[in-house]
């Protein structure tokens, strides 16, 4: 608003001057420029037949008194259209001194000076209605003289003579012209600043709300849309930045939850079967010993993919990327899971056609390797069955672990690798892991650089992949 109204005052204040301080020089200027060329259309056309006409047409348009003297300062041709022309009144002693001041190099004589056209009038005079004032040095006269060549041959001398008329009359008409254009402009500027800051500041305002209530755990409090497309676009940015933050704290919370559960399990069972070995007789047996062992090394296992999870969105998870027997490696891996689950009729398979080896960190792919095959065990179907293949593709290798479960959603299928996000079935317990597989999955492939996927039918279960570089 304070930018608006100092911009409309910087526009009147030149207009003042201008229009007002300044217009008497602009005046002179003009004139000066007016009468030069009048002089330079003369003294081109001395030679034309209708020279005489053209010096009464230049004098009626520029109110200008023209006299062309040959070189004994004798009139040659003249024309005079001013009330107080002062060429045409020189005595020829004066006319001789003002061609002997006429450079002759052909430059132009230009000289401004004061007259006084008018006498003085008396105090004794009584003049009736309105009176004009009397300005001493105020009216100035204004003469130009050159030399030239005349049509016989014969140098000659070129002066012009024009009266610069006061323009007060202009003056006074301008400013109070100016003064209303001020009041008007003015005014009108502060009623389009207050409106325009209004409709600027509104909007911000809101968002600057908006965005103070995001601060606060305030989800709902969204700006609205506005006409300006800058501030539209930021806030369109802030309402997904609002979408977007209250999904995280969903997620998260949904996460503590499922990791609170997975926790809690472990521990009422290694709580209750410790008591029972305490106070039961009989109790201290080797099944219930190997129980809170299991239970212990699931506790170890949580933890460690917690801190894994937890350096892999940090980025301080070390990766050493070497060449290594992937074929082996996954085979070792699913003989490992395989013995560990059988005892509750659950079967990996992995039958690979060829010996291939990847360039990656092995121990981390074998993270990823260990993590699929484990979530694939949770939410197999009810035969228990999960399916290793390794694949070729040109200069990469394919590993695919697949489950026959019922398949994720079409609408979840996008979610599944987003941070802190578990599948929105009643919560099942890891087979094996801790259930946090697919985050630290993720972290680890996308450190490798390395695709990965879902490929997903309800109903049919759901394949996640992942490709690595061939070893040469």
């Amino acid at each position: 608003m304070l930018y608006l109204v100092l911009f409309v005052a910087f526009v009147i204040a030149l207009l003042w001057l201008f229009q007002i301080v300044w217009l008497d020089d602009f005046y002179r200027y003009s004139r000066t420029r007016q009468i030069r060329g009048a002089a330079e259309a003369v003294a081109g056309n001395l030679e034309d037949e209708n020279i005489t006409l053209l010096m009464d047409m230049l004098s009626a348009q520029n109110d200008v008194c023209i006299l062309v003297l040959d070189e004994n300062h004798k009139p040659v041709l003249s024309s005079e259209d001013t009330r107080f022309c002062l060429i045409h009144r020189l005595s020829a002693r004066d006319l001789s001194w003002w061609c002997d001041k006429v450079p002759e190099d052909g430059s132009t004589l230009v000289e401004l000076f004061n007259i006084q056209p008018f006498q003085e009038p008396s105090r004794d005079w009584r003049f009736k209605g309105l009176r004009p004032r009397y300005m001493e040095d105020h009216y100035q006269s204004l003469l130009c003289a050159c030399r030239v060549v005349l049509p016989d041959g014969q140098p000659g001398y070129l002066l012009l003579n024009s009266m610069i008329t006061p323009v007060d009359a202009t003056v006074d008409t301008l400013r109070s012209q100016l003064m209303l254009i001020t009041a008007a402009a003015l005014l009108g500027a502060l009623m389009l600043a207050a409106v325009i800051s209004r409709n600027v500041s509104r909007p911000i305002i809101e968002t600057n709300r908006a965005a103070r209530a995001l601060s606060h755990g305030e989800f709902t409090a969204l700006a609205h849309g506005n006409t300006y497309r800058e501030i539209a676009e930021l806030n369109a940015t802030l309402r997904r930045a609002a979408d977007d933050l209250s999904q995280v704290e969903r997620l998260q919370h949904e996460l503590i939850a499922n990791i609170s559960h997975d926790l809690r399990t472990p521990l009422t069972m290694i709580g209750g079967y410790a008591e029972a070995m305490r106070d039961i007789p009989g109790e201290n047996t080797p099944d219930n010993m190997q129980i809170i062992i299991d239970e212990t090394a699931r506790l170890s296992s949580l933890v460690g993919e917690v801190l894994d999870f937890s350096r892999l969105q940090a980025g301080t998870l070390p990766m050493n990327r070497t060449a290594f027997p992937l074929t082996s490696s996954v085979s070792a891996m699913v003989e490992r899971i395989g013995k560990l689950v059988a005892k509750d009729g659950y079967t990996v398979h992995f039958a690979p056609d060829q010996e291939l080896s990847a360039v990656a960190d092995e121990a981390r792919i074998g993270q990823v390797v260990y993590n699929l095959i484990g979530n694939a065990l949770t939410y197999t179907g009810g035969d228990k069955q999960v399916y290793v293949t390794q694949e070729m593709r040109e200069n990469r290798v394919r590993i695919t672990v697949t489950d026959t479960g019922r398949g994720i959603s079409p609408e979840e299928l996008p979610l599944i690798w987003n941070r802190y996000y578990r599948a929105r079935e009643s919560h099942k317990r890891a087979i094996i892991g801790s259930g946090l597989g697919l985050s630290i999955v993720q972290g680890i492939l996308e450190q490798h650089g390395a695709p990965y996927g879902v490929d997903s039918q309800e109903g049919k279960g759901s394949s996640f992949w992942f490709e690595l570089p061939l070893a040469e």
